[in-house]
């Protein structure tokens, strides 16, 4: 893989189309999750980073974030999208949908955020899908609350290898002028950035 200083122009331009479509993906399906609130949704940072800076990006460490997440494969190569939220938001998210819930993760909160974490890595598949032309089959999503610092780690122990450098899309959520921040990661499967890439016709 190139070096994240070599990143072309025009690959910067292909994610951010990648992040457009994949944010009108996710308002059309969290419109209706959300009564047909008004939401808004905007990624003002789109890059390809070395997996261990990531966790830096969601701020200290030791901070709790949720992340759900799934592998889906194609007949080219796999992937595992990510969906990360810092715990706060999360549990700002839960008290907007189901407003009796309480502060604790219980079954209900963990399942509410299953699902809306579903929603937005679906979306994101789903852009890649419409811009690659490639069918993608998805695992079920699967649920992790850890520190900032070691939730990568938790998704790869579940999850097939991947590559040592990943697509960040962070991406800012407001629901009714309730902002509520998150970022979504792209892991190719080791040695497929460049593939991905290729996909996109940036290579």
């Amino acid at each position: 893989m190139e070096s994240l200083n070599s990143i072309s122009e025009e690959q910067q331009d292909l994610l951010r189309e990648l992040a457009n479509i994949g944010v009108g993906n996710a308002v059309t399906s969290l419109s209706s999750m959300l009564d047909d609130e008004r939401i808004d949704m905007a990624v003002p940072v789109v890059k390809v980073e070395p997996l261990q800076d990531v966790p830096e990006s969601f701020g200290d460490p030791e901070n709790l974030v949720t992340a759900t997440f799934c592998e889906a494969e194609c007949t080219s190569f796999g992937l595992v999208v990510v969906f990360v939220m810092p715990l706060e938001a999360a549990q700002k998210m839960i008290l907007r949908i189901m407003p009796e819930s309480s502060e604790d993760m219980g079954e209900m909160e963990r399942s509410l955020l299953m699902e809306l974490g579903n929603i937005i890595t679906g979306s994101y598949l789903s852009a890649l899908s419409f811009m690659t032309g490639l069918t993608f089959n998805a695992s079920p999503p699967k649920l992790g609350v850890d520190m900032a610092g070691a939730i990568l780690g938790t998704v790869i122990a579940e999850t097939t290898t991947v590559d040592d450098q990943l697509i960040l899309l962070k991406t800012f959520l407001n629901v009714e002028n309730n902002g509520i921040e998150g970022s979504v990661l792209i892991l190719p499967d080791s040695g497929s950035l460049d593939t991905l890439f290729k996909q996109l016709g940036a290579m």
